[in-house]
């Protein structure tokens, strides 16, 4: 009589690590989109020339933060939203940020 955990039906044999970290990966990105990161790390390569002056922080709920030195910078850059909106969508089509967010870094 064999013992039952040494059975040999194709359900309880061990599983490749590659296959059982990919299901998890795979499960622990959900709702997540690789667009974002993209996003902050090609900002110099697509937005308009004003808006190299700020320092995207993130995309959350598809409001982009972007990060400014000062207030004179911010004004300036509240009234090229558009600009950068529609850099975005030829960039990464639409979807990926539905507003933008200008902060002044603190010092």
């Amino acid at each position: 009589m064999r013992a039952k955990y040494l059975r040999t039906d194709r359900k309880s044999q061990p599983k490749e690590i590659s296959e059982i970290l990919g299901q998890v990966i795979e499960s622990a990105a959900v709702g997540v989109d690789v667009r974002q990161a993209e996003l902050i790390q090609n900002w110099a390569d697509f937005v308009p020339p004003d808006w190299a002056l700020g320092v995207p922080v993130g995309v959350r709920e598809q409001v982009l933060l972007v990060e400014v030195k000062d207030g004179a910078i911010a004004a300036v850059l509240r009234y090229q939203v558009d600009s950068l909106m529609r850099a975005i969508i030829d960039e990464f089509g639409p979807g990926l940020v539905g507003s933008v967010r200008v902060k002044i870094q603190r010092r």
